[in-house]
């Protein structure tokens, strides 16, 4: 799945996943990310590789923060 095969909305920046019935919020930033995280909504995000600027990948879904130790 991909975020062009979404399905478009109203919304500008969400589109509708039918597998998860859910909105999938497009972030465009880490304080989009953020933000998104906080609401518990499903994402999608082009992120640059750290090895070669020119590639990038597309996480798409519902990203769960790391467990941290206290």
């Amino acid at each position: 799945m991909t975020w062009k095969s979404l399905i478009e909305t109203k919304e500008p920046g969400i589109k509708y996943c039918k597998e998860c019935d859910r909105g999938v919020h497009y972030c465009k930033d880490e304080s989009d990310l953020e933000h998104a995280l906080n609401q518990d909504w499903c994402v999608a995000m082009h992120v640059t590789d750290n090895e070669d600027e020119d590639i990038t990948h597309e996480l798409l879904g519902l990203i769960v923060p790391p467990y941290i130790k206290a």
